[in-house]
């Protein structure tokens, strides 16, 4: 499959060069970057080389001719708030980072194309993470295991408890959650790997989805809305683990542990908190769901440090080290 292909145009030479040699070793493996300090020099390449975006500095927009090839083009500005442009405009002096997550929010909304297939060998894996007991480091053990993992494979983290304590955790200055992406899905536009790219953060090394908001936000999302959404991230996106830190309230929570590669379940062994395993193990039984407990991983809960310890040593079995 043909990777995107980004095009940066700017006079400042170490301003080019610098933004693309990042954004080609710090990236998404789905699109390649290209630098070019002079409209010439861009408009020769796309003749041969179509591109599908180009972040064009703002004292070239008014000369640029651009054809069909350049696809998106979006204006790299010297104001911070500019106005009245006849295309989209991002803050040239910012981070790379979050130059590219603008960028793919943009081409994300207005364009009617994705960014096709994600580049993996293998279909994506699920790791489920939950407990019918609180309070056990269930969450603990889920980033434990996304950290190790992600030192040798691609992994996305996805919390879908109600209370994640994120905000408060790792506060961001960022209007867009996993509401935000769930919106973008259901309303069936196709760049959804770029919407996602414009919303990812990073915890330690592993990519995560900021959670939602608000229990309100979580109970609106349908069991057919996160199948929808762990599908779309196995075709489309370029993640090979997706980590799911379960709550209780996940509708459809029963039918996405099925789905799930592997599952680990952190217990206490007080004997209400026993109680309360055995009930959640006889309501697999009944709704004939036995083979969930199967692929469960049932451990006792410990200390922080060898909660760690225990999810770095899984995170380096899946990795199959």
């Amino acid at each position: 499959m043909r990777r995107k292909q980004i095009a940066v145009c700017d006079r400042e030479q170490d301003y080019t060069l610098r933004f693309a040699e990042y954004a080609n070793r710090h990236g998404d493996p789905l699109f390649l970057v290209h630098g070019f300090t002079s409209l010439e020099e861009l408009t020769d390449y796309t003749k041969e080389h179509p591109v599908d975006m180009v972040l064009l500095s703002e004292d070239l927009m008014g000369k640029a001719q651009m054809r069909e090839a350049a696809g998106q083009i979006i204006c790299l500005s010297e104001q911070e708030y500019q106005e009245n442009l006849e295309c989209p405009a991002i803050y040239k002096y910012q981070p790379c980072p979050q130059i590219l997550k603008k960028a793919f929010s943009v081409y994300a909304e207005e364009n009617r194309t994705g960014l096709g297939l994600a580049l993996k060998l293998e279909e994506m894996k699920r790791i489920g993470v939950f407990s019918p007991i609180g309070r056990v480091g269930k969450t603990g053990l889920a980033l434990a295991l996304g950290k190790e993992i992600a030192r040798q494979r691609r992994v996305l983290y996805l919390n879908m408890e109600e209370y994640s304590g994120f905000e408060v955790l790792y506060p961001l200055n960022t209007a867009w959650t996993l509401s935000e992406l769930m919106y973008f899905l259901k309303q069936g536009k196709p760049a959804f790997a770029c919407k996602l790219e414009s919303i990812v953060r990073q915890i330690g090394g592993l990519d995560y989805i900021p959670p939602v908001r608000s229990p309100v936000e979580l109970r609106d999302i349908r069991k057919e809305d996160w199948e929808l959404l762990l599908e779309t991230l196995g075709r489309e996106s370029r993640y090979e683990f997706v980590i799911l830190d379960f709550g209780s309230s996940v509708e459809g929570l029963f039918e996405l542990l099925e789905s799930c590669d592997g599952i680990y379940m952190p217990v206490s062994r007080d004997e209400a908190a026993q109680a309360k395993v055995r009930q959640y193990e006889d309501t697999l039984k009944l709704l004939d769901l036995e083979h969930v407990l199967d692929k469960t991983q049932r451990f006792f809960s410990w200390g922080e440090a060898e909660l760690e310890a225990y999810g770095k040593e899984e995170g380096r079995r899946w990795c199959g080290l």
